[in-house]
């Protein structure tokens, strides 16, 4: 699905300041399952790079809306987190065969690989984000649920409708999982943007700070605690053990930071555990039978575990 530099060329020179633009290359980066991203070498005066972002047909977070991703940068520019900058959108899936957007290029590494990524620049990034008064940059789009509890259940069903696509809607755990979780959505918490990702490879360092945030097509406004979830179920299936979530590394150092406690983080981590059984199975489906870079065995002894602290 990556196109051919003589197919985007002429889409491109449209772009006021782009108009002497030649492609010489379009190379996929790297690793995730998000949107498509690709790497464009412009041979010409200007810009040396650009960033294309193509919407996927299927994947493991769909429905995917790249356009949607767009607007959600278009109003971070107006914020104090750093994102890159939007260039154009295309809605129309004529010029390359799906929608796609068009970002400055960010020459900066991502948190897994930068010599100077700092833990303390990431963790208050993320407390940044989820600071963010989202109504005065106009977020308003992504759909404001009237109660926390309306957020956290919006959550649960998005996951819950892949299950079929994936065929894992009769796996035994995931449905026992999701009458758990549907059935113990906490009352309190608050709504805030979540980037809905907020893994280290979404994080660009220069000079040991965040310099851009990548990756925002499960931006939602919903509990941050379920940004926070994430990386706790992330971390136990690279080795971290399973223990109180209030005390992991990430949980501790966020709350010091946001200068507020986290209770309650053990529901949402059980959501991710649950969220990552779905992938699983979609990431197999999708990719020829191979599992991802964790185990099912690992995933359902780790959900396992979180079904029984929350029961």
């Amino acid at each position: 699905m990556i196109p051919l530099p003589a197919d985007f060329e002429p889409w491109l020179n449209r772009l006021p300041g782009f108009e002497d633009a030649r492609v010489g290359s379009i190379v996929p980066v790297d690793g995730g399952a998000s949107n498509i991203t690709c790497r464009v070498e412009l041979l010409s005066s200007g810009a040396r790079h650009v960033c294309l972002r193509l919407q996927r047909e299927r994947g493991i977070f769909e429905p995917y809306d790249v356009i949607r991703e767009g607007r959600v940068l278009q109003a971070l520019a107006r914020s104090e987190v750093p994102v890159p900058q939007l260039l154009a959108s295309e809605p129309s899936r004529d010029p390359l065969g799906a929608p796609f957007i068009v970002m400055a290029w960010v020459n900066a590494p991502h948190m897994g690989v930068a010599p100077d990524a700092s833990f303390a620049a990431f963790t208050e990034m993320v407390v940044r984000i989820h600071a963010l008064n989202w109504r005065s940059v106009g977020l308003g789009f992504l759909g404001v649920p009237e109660t926390v509890a309306a957020a956290i259940h919006r959550e649960i069903d998005a996951v819950a409708a892949r299950m079929a696509g994936f065929k894992c809607d009769t796996q035994p755990l995931l449905r026992q999982a999701l009458g758990a979780l549907r059935g113990g959505v906490p009352a309190d918490g608050r709504i805030a943007l979540c980037q809905g990702d907020i893994n280290v490879f979404n994080y660009l360092f220069r000079h040991g700070e965040v310099v851009s945030v990548v990756d925002w097509e499960q931006a939602r406004l919903s509990d941050p605690r379920s940004d926070i979830g994430q990386l706790l179920a992330l971390s136990h299936l690279k080795g971290s053990p399973f223990g109180p979530a209030e005390a992991m590394p990430f949980a501790r150092a966020y709350a010091a930071a946001s200068g507020a406690p986290l209770p309650g983080l053990a529901f949402f981590r059980a959501f991710w555990l649950f969220q990552l059984g779905v992938i699983y199975h979609g990431w197999r489906l999708f990719n020829s039978g191979s599992e991802p870079w964790y185990t099912w065995d690992h995933l359902a002894t780790l959900l396992h575990q979180s079904l029984a602290e929350l029961s």
